[in-house]
């Protein structure tokens, strides 16, 4: 049985953020079936019904308060570890920026916009740089924070995070890397649409 803090429930984080065994078992260096065998072991002992939908997305459906106070430990953990390793994601024109750099924990997993700002309300990413395009709104959750990085003709690259996160030293220090890199001259990458 895997480790549910440290083994089971980044797997059942990247799943809801991939939603792929295979994409998940290449990042964690693990093969398809022990994902599959580890996030149903997770999902049985805690009672999570933890499964893809019908629309392609894996997530619980049961015990959600037990799943809330779980990731609410794992990204204490990761963002007090020695290093921090915050789980962050960088999609749309910012993605191939900072992809040379900074190498983003997961890159062009990205979904659709509300489910890169649900994943951060559910503290399964704790930060995202994404592209808002000229004729989107910014982040309507209040407990996001939206912070702008630069213009450009596709529109605007942002960092999001949790507002209870945004003086969390760990990411403070990601934030200033980013903005340094970012103020480099603007790359042209038209194969990268807004959503990644």
């Amino acid at each position: 049985m895997a480790d549910i803090l440290f083994d089971g429930l980044p797997v059942l984080d990247l799943l809801e953020i991939t939603p792929s065994t295979s994409v998940v078992a290449q990042i964690t260096r693990r093969d398809q079936s022990s994902i599959s065998r580890i996030y149903r072991q997770v999902s049985r002992r805690l009672g999570l019904e933890f499964r893809k939908h019908t629309d392609g997305r894996y997530r619980a459906s049961a015990n959600q308060v037990l799943l809330e106070g779980l990731r609410r430990s794992s990204q204490w953990m990761r963002l007090q570890a020695t290093p921090a390793e915050p789980r962050w994601l960088a999609c749309g024109h910012a993605a191939a920026t900072l992809i040379e750099a900074q190498q983003p924990t997961l890159v062009q997993h990205c979904g659709d916009l509300l489910q890169v700002e649900r994943l951060l309300q559910e503290r399964v990413l704790d930060l995202a740089v994404l592209t808002r395009p000229a004729s989107s709104r910014s982040a309507d959750a209040t407990d996001l924070v939206e912070l702008p990085l630069r213009e450009h003709p596709d529109g605007q690259d942002v960092i999001l995070l949790r507002h209870d996160l945004s003086e969390q030293p760990a990411l403070q220090a990601l934030i200033a890397a980013l903005r340094q890199q970012m103020q480099g001259p603007l790359r042209q990458h038209p194969e990268h649409d807004p959503l990644g």
